[in-house]
């Protein structure tokens, strides 16, 4: 399955679309949440959240994302003064990321380029493995002294313990987009090998998450998730970011047909838990990683590459 590519296709009583990585729907598996503008009818923020006073959490940034010719939102984090950390799928295929320090939307507002951007080795665009990228902007937001301090040990979800934890995103809500405030909810979250729900009757999704689990931190199903525009938003846990907004998928049976709806009590929002890449993170802030450096137009050779060959 190749997700950056115009496709859809029935094998095993699974069918997939994907539209340029954007939307991806696998037996009613939405594994992003980022979409075109001009797609946006029915576009959320934060299901069923509140705005935060960004003089708080000032990490919390916009990306506008160009991709062919439509421009796509989603959400990151500084995690030092040059660097934002998203999720991969945000980015793949961009040929151009901005990053605005309020609403990506509001032209206004103080924004950087993106000059590099690091795409985790490990990226699947189908198990959503490694759904991180880090980005570099041209020089620091002038009055953003504060970022956000990656953590999270595996042994504090020890015998099934839930930690109360708040999800960001500068996704649209109902009102329309605020300028100067993003919004967030508290999730009770979840890690280890029963932490995320499985669709009982779908076994494509099943043999995904369960073969998966300990790469991504599961909220306890409610209706307050993330939604599109919110994809690469910080999950913060104890004052600390522990996960990046990656996916989510209908876990209730005979709903696999069926399109993944903001604030369904009845999904299951999976966060990529980002303590298993802190290494990667930390060799590439400290600029010890030898990992290739990608640029926009490297993305677009792939793009074209990957297309060419699915022919």
């Amino acid at each position: 399955m190749n997700s950056i590519l115009f496709l859809k296709t029935n094998c095993m009583n699974i069918s997939v679309i994907a539209i340029l990585s954007l939307v991806t729907i696998i037996d009613g598996y939405i594994i992003n949440q980022s979409l075109p503008i001009k797609n946006n009818i029915r576009v959320a923020r934060i299901a069923n959240g509140e705005q935060f006073d960004q003089a708080y959490y000032p990490y919390v940034v916009g990306l506008k994302i160009q991709i062919v010719d439509e421009e796509t939102y989603c959400t990151g984090t500084l995690v030092s003064p040059r660097f934002v950390l998203t999720a991969a799928h945000c980015i793949e295929g961009s040929s151009s990321v901005k990053v605005y320090q309020t609403d990506p939307r509001n032209e206004d507002g103080e924004k950087r380029e993106v000059i590099e951007l690091f795409m985790h080795s490990l990226y699947n665009d189908t198990s959503f493995v490694g759904d991180l990228c880090l980005l570099k902007i041209s020089n620091p937001f002038k009055n953003i002294t504060s970022y956000a301090n990656i953590s999270g040990n595996p042994e504090l979800f020890a015998n099934e313990t839930s930690l109360k934890c708040f999800i960001f995103g500068w996704g649209k809500n109902e009102i329309g987009y605020p300028k100067y405030r993003a919004n967030f909810a508290s999730v009770w979250v979840k890690y280890g090998p029963n932490a995320c729900e499985v669709p009982p009757d779908n076994y494509f999704i099943k043999d995904i998450v369960e073969s998966t689990w300990k790469d991504f931190l599961c909220p306890v199903p409610n209706n307050r998730m993330a939604c599109i525009g919110d994809s690469g938003g910080a999950l913060v846990c104890q004052g600390f970011l522990f996960g990046v907004t990656s996916h989510g998928y209908n876990y209730y049976p005979e709903m696999g047909h069926l399109k993944t709806e903001c604030g369904d009590t009845r999904v299951q929002t999976r966060y990529l838990f980002i303590v298993n890449y802190r290494d990667w993170i930390n060799d590439h802030l400290h600029g010890t990683s030898s990992t290739i450096k990608f640029n926009h137009l490297m993305f677009i050779l792939i793009s074209i590459v990957r297309f060419l060959l699915s022919i």
